[in-house]
């Protein structure tokens, strides 16, 4: 870090010469190294400066090694792989832009609003993995108040090593049975499962999914069975709508009600795992993005 800090502020002084070389363009030309109207710029260094490069979509993975994203323009950094290496944006696209801390969108991150230029923070500074170019925030999935989930023992559980069972990234929202759960996101039903008689403590329920615009699917479980899921495969969903309801019956290790809720990138079913078996799967921490979902509820 202060390898980069002592290189921007020599660069300070380039910044106006800078501002010149980055100005729009009618039509922008991804990595090319010049920050065009449309685009979304990562900085070597703080304050815009040093080497940059030019994107213009949501990125899963910014990559490493030969085959990575690398810094495109003239100056400190040129060449070196932006993951873990950017200090600073600027954000041309028209459109709020989230870079995240982990690949597939995950972990920790920072909104980026239309036209700011902005030092990363200090979650993403130097350690930044993916972006989505796009409102990538979620509605939180449950038709509840702030005191419904917090007056509840336990509320809310997301790591297996701490406070759940699960062995892999998802979570489980402890909720009155009956809640509606609502979808996070805009998207497409891509499967709906109704499960009754079973009362197994090992059950998962009715289930849905909900595929966003970002490539990103979410899975629904413990759903009641009577009233049943309320969305059919296919059919478009918006945020807040609803989907289904907290169940009865369905209560993995058989805890109390809760809605349980995971992620994926880039798959359109929910692979069929349970436990440590879901390790390997890749699913997404999207606990950042619940957590600040949660705190938008009266």
């Amino acid at each position: 870090m202060l390898r980069k800090l002592g290189t921007a502020l020599v660069a300070m002084a380039a910044l106006t010469a800078a501002a010149v070389v980055t100005a729009p363009t009618a039509n922008a030309t991804a990595r090319n190294g010049v920050c065009e109207s449309g685009e979304f710029c990562l900085y070597y260094n703080s304050n815009q400066a040093g080497s940059r490069v030019d994107l213009v979509n949501s990125q899963r993975d910014y990559g490493s090694g030969a085959g990575c994203i690398e810094f495109v323009s003239s100056g400190a950094g040129q060449g070196q792989c932006v993951k873990n290496n950017t200090a600073s944006v600027w954000n041309r696209t028209g459109k709020p832009v989230f870079v995240f801390y982990n690949s597939d969108f995950g972990g920790t991150y920072d909104q980026i609003p239309d036209g700011a230029q902005v030092n990363l923070n200090s979650n993403v500074y130097n350690n930044n993995a993916s972006q989505i170019v796009g409102d990538a925030s979620l509605r939180f999935p449950l038709a509840v108040n702030q005191a419904d989930i917090k007056n509840r023992t336990p509320h809310w559980c997301w790591d297996s090593k701490v406070n759940c069972h699960h062995d892999y990234n998802a979570a489980d929202i402890f909720a009155a049975t009956g809640t509606s759960v609502l979808s996070p996101v805009n998207g497409t039903v891509m499967t709906r499962n109704v499960r009754a008689g079973s009362t197994a403590c090992g059950s998962v329920g009715s289930t849905v999914t909900v595929k966003d615009g970002f490539g990103r699917l979410w899975y629904f479980a413990h759903m009641d069975d009577s009233p049943a899921p309320v969305v059919s495969v296919g059919q478009s969903v918006t945020k807040g709508q609803r989907i289904g309801y907290v169940g009865t019956k369905y209560h993995a290790l058989c805890t109390d009600s809760h809605l349980h809720i995971d992620m994926r990138v880039g798959v359109d079913d929910r692979v069929g795992c349970s436990a440590a078996a879901c390790a390997s799967y890749d699913f997404v921490n999207n606990q950042p993005l619940l957590r600040n979902a949660f705190l938008d509820l009266p």
